[in-house]
């Protein structure tokens, strides 16, 4: 079910039973299930159930089967991103280039996702870039290293090559972004689910 106002860009597909509505999907995107009121930038994938409301969304993010956003409190107050209350009653999240999320995602409205996190289970605080999110307080460094191989693949699915300055590009914005890992006490050793 399509709803407008509603932009679909070049060679992006929408899947049987998606319902999307007053949103602008990108080029050589997928996408499925619930979106609303949303801007998802190019070679992005929600291909799969769940929703996604007035939100933002970066290129290159995967957003996995039955991943929700919510954009709305259960106190109907206003959302605060990043400490400043936006005045709005509906917002959802934004979420960086080059992210993936875990089936059954959840994230809480307000947060916002920076490049290259990968997050699991539910959502409740701002996640810095590169980092694996296994719950409030639990967040792994994601290694640079790791973070270059997994767009290679991504970009080789979608038939582009990534170049040795897209590596350069990944390299300074890990340098960039060390800081707030490190102001969010994100931890320097392997991904553990324990």
């Amino acid at each position: 079910m399509l709803r407008g106002p509603l932009y679909i860009g070049i060679n992006s597909v929408v899947n049987s039973f998606a319902e999307i509505s007053c949103s602008r999907i990108g080029d050589v995107c997928k996408i499925g299930g619930e979106v609303e009121k949303s801007f998802i930038n190019d070679y992005t994938n929600k291909a799969h159930h769940g929703f996604l409301g007035d939100s933002y969304v970066g290129s290159w993010v995967n957003i996995g089967g039955g991943t929700s956003v919510s954009n709305l409190k259960n106190t109907y107050s206003t959302i605060k991103v990043g400490g400043i209350d936006t005045e709005q009653q509906h917002f959802g999240v934004i979420i960086n280039d080059y992210v993936k999320t875990a089936i059954n995602t959840s994230i809480f409205c307000g947060k916002v996702i920076g490049e290259s996190a990968h997050l699991y289970g539910t959502v409740t605080e701002d996640i810095p870039a590169f980092t694996s999110h296994v719950s409030a307080g639990n967040l792994y460094e994601l290694p640079l290293e790791l973070a270059i191989r997994i767009q290679k693949v991504m970009s080789a699915r979608r038939n582009i090559k990534f170049t040795e300055k897209d590596e350069k590009d990944f390299e300074k914005l890990f340098k960039e972004t060390e800081i707030d890992r490190k102001k969010a006490g994100v931890k320097k050793e392997k991904l553990s689910f324990k």
